[in-house]
């Protein structure tokens, strides 16, 4: 059975430090993440970071990456490529210069690209480049040297195909039903059947599983037992483990959740971010293991507020697990004035 050996906080420095993902390349290990003042306001203007440790106890930044200025970096992900280390995300940016990036009025708004930058040795990496315009990219992976990403546009989601991470092919969207679809883990099986957990849009709205055989064209849709956002994929084991960031009142009485903070330590919390004031908790980062097309919850890890986005990593006999939470900023350095600060954290999970 699985179960939470050690939970580490890796990074804070006050600001809002979110969206990661981890991956070991070369005997060391690499988390990324975005850097900023808030999820997204109409001024963010975010970063990549890439920390870098060698026994998961220090941790050193490594590089950090911007596709240029006024442009919001953000959701990045690691993909060990062999001789090189890629990291993925995608970068808004205005639709008119003088424009807020997420302003909506006025004829504002914002576009979007994916973007890469790659390294050889972990400390020089390219400068970032535009691998597809119009498009977010949310999840990649690879399996038998052949690299696979989910595009978002507009709503829609593709499977982008690479050899090297820098030239994609694009499939056709995959047809879901009328809510737009956003966030997309992606796993290939030994078969060579493609699988996809989605998020829908609404917060309310239940994941998707979508599977498809080679060439991935014709898909089956079947939604699941769980709102799932900010999805990952590994195979543990035997088992097909999702993690995810979820609502707390859909698991049954039988899963541990969590203990709520003292009031003490709410009102601490509420002081660095307004939205920490909710009680019981409405959100959880939480692994389940996927069962033909149903999820079962194998773990619900502590968190609060704005959280989510895991990264995973698989080893002999644990699991390590990145992802950012709010539930203990008052132990960290101040924000600045009108920021809210999350943290980076790194779960150790036997199995």
């Amino acid at each position: 059975m699985a179960y939470i050996r050690n939970i580490k906080k890796i990074y804070s420095d006050g600001r809002h430090n979110a969206f990661t993902d981890i991956e070991i390349w070369k005997g060391a290990y690499y988390v990324t993440f975005r850097s900023d003042g808030d999820h997204a306001r109409p001024d963010d203007y975010g970063d990549v970071l890439v920390i870098r440790s060698h026994d998961l106890e220090s941790w050193e930044v490594c590089r950090r990456l911007s596709a240029g200025e006024e442009q919001d970096d953000r959701d990045p992900a690691l993909l060990d490529m062999g001789d090189e280390l890629g990291v993925f995300f995608f970068s808004a940016y205005p639709k008119q210069s003088g424009q807020l990036l997420y302003e909506k009025t006025g004829g504002g708004g914002h576009r979007v690209q994916a973007c890469a930058s790659f390294t050889s040795d972990g400390i020089s990496w390219s400068t970032p480049q535009v691998v597809r315009e119009g498009c977010s990219i949310w999840q990649v992976e690879r399996f038998g040297g052949v690299c696979y990403a989910s595009f978002g546009s507009k709503g829609a989601l593709s499977i982008g195909k690479s050899l090297d991470g820098r030239n994609w092919e694009e499939g056709a969207a995959i047809p879901f039903p009328t809510q737009q679809t956003v966030e997309a883990g992606i796993w290939v099986t030994e078969d060579e059947k493609m699988q996809l957990v989605v998020r829908m849009s609404k917060n309310e709205e239940m994941a998707y599983l979508a599977e498809s055989e080679p060439p991935y064209t014709d898909w089956k849709l079947t939604k699941l037992n769980y709102t799932v956002h900010c999805p990952v994929f590994r195979s543990v084991g035997d088992e097909l483990w999702v993690a995810g960031k979820t609502i707390t009142a859909q698991f049954p009485s039988s899963v541990a959740i969590p203990p709520e903070p003292s009031p003490e330590k709410i009102a601490s919390l509420t002081r660095q971010d307004q939205r920490l004031i909710k009680t019981p908790q409405d959100w959880h980062t939480a692994i389940w293991k996927l069962v033909g097309d149903r999820l079962e919850p194998i773990l619900v890890l502590p968190s609060r507020g704005d959280c989510g986005y895991p990264g995973l990593v698989v080893e002999e006999d644990r699991v390590l697990m990145s992802f950012y939470s709010q539930h203990d900023v008052d132990e960290g350095p101040t924000p600045k004035s009108g920021e809210h600060a999350s943290e980076i954290y790194l779960a150790e999970i036997g199995v």
